[in-house]
């Protein structure tokens, strides 16, 4: 039997309702997806204790280093967010792909919001989130993809070979 390949895939992608408002994400790409590849998913904000629904976290800058800051409690989470992404991370064998949540704090892709400090101060819409900064720093070889990326086809289709090639073929649901 053939392995299928292995992607790691943002749980509010249709597993669970985790999102910070408890409300449905629905990607088409990621349902086709779930269809070819074996999944395995977690949400991080979940996993470090944060609630469902939860007030907002957003990443600061403070004295030049990036940090998970929650406004409306006051509280940090970088410490927790960095210590299970480390110790998640380093255990995953055998993943072939990341498809991440864009925007997100925790698993955005070069998409994510900046505050500068405590601030309501736009920096940067282009950071990354804490857990997909561990992801691209201890899987620098493999692809990853949010949903935003789904917009550049060269893009997607790189995922895509990256991927499926090395078990055989791209399957049909992803042709143009």
């Amino acid at each position: 039997m053939i392995r299928k390949p292995s992607v790691y895939m943002s749980r509010c992608f249709g597993f669970d309702k985790c999102r910070y408002d408890a409300k449905d994400f629905f990607c088409e790409f990621a349902e086709k997806l779930k269809k070819h590849v074996e999944i395995v998913h977690w949400c991080p904000e979940i996993a470090i204790g944060l609630g469902c629904p939860r007030e907002k976290i957003r990443v600061v800058r403070i004295d030049g280093k990036n940090q998970l800051f929650q406004p409306e409690t006051g509280k940090f989470f970088t410490e927790k967010m960095t210590e299970f992404s480390d110790k998640y991370l380093k255990i995953l064998e055998n993943i072939d792909g990341f498809f991440l949540k864009a925007k997100s704090p925790s698993c955005g892709v070069r998409n994510t919001k900046l505050y500068r400090g405590k601030s309501d101060e736009l920096i940067s819409t282009d950071a990354n989130g804490f857990f997909a900064e561990r992801v691209l720093a201890l899987f620098p070889d493999t692809p990853v993809l949010t949903e935003l990326d789904l917009e550049n086809k060269e893009k997607t289709e790189d995922f895509l070979k990256r991927v499926f090639l090395k078990y055989g073929r791209i399957p049909a649901d992803f042709a143009d």
